[in-house]
């Protein structure tokens, strides 16, 4: 009897799928390697401390004074500038947004005359979020 052809091209596939399935753990090892360096394209922003600012300080009989920021420096890179104002003691009394007329003065209730510092820096605020980066501050002292 004659084997037929559907018989023998059955029996080649399956040889060929068992060599396959026993040869095929080991038939296919491969390993990549792949080392690159890539120079970064962004960098970093700085912001600095005001140039300058122009701070009065005005003493009321020894018990009250005013504070103001006639000027200062904007900084490149802040989109929003600031003033701090610590009484003799180190305490923060105000914060100002120099960018308001009502954030550029401070008046204190009855407080002992002494020696006052202030500091003036800038901010990135991102915009859209509550991030920010803070500016070194300018730093001065005020005496009544």
């Amino acid at each position: 009897m004659k084997p037929q052809k559907g018989f023998l091209r059955a029996l080649v596939i399956v040889a060929v799928v068992v060599l396959g399935l026993v040869a095929g753990p080991t038939a296919a090892v491969a390993a990549f390697t792949d080392s690159e360096r890539a120079t970064p394209q962004f960098s970093a922003a700085t912001i600095l401390a005001p140039a300058s600012a122009s701070v009065t300080m005005r003493c009321t009989l020894g018990l009250h004074t005013t504070v103001t920021v006639n000027s200062y420096g904007t900084v490149a890179n802040a989109n929003y500038h600031e003033v701090r104002v610590y009484d003799r003691s180190g305490n923060l009394e105000f914060t100002g947004d120099l960018s308001q007329a009502a954030g550029r003065s401070y008046s204190s209730g009855i407080e002992i005359i002494g020696t006052w510092s202030y500091e003036i820096r800038g901010y990135y605020k991102v915009p859209g979020s509550n991030n920010f980066w803070t500016g070194k501050p300018l730093k001065g002292n005020m005496t009544c």
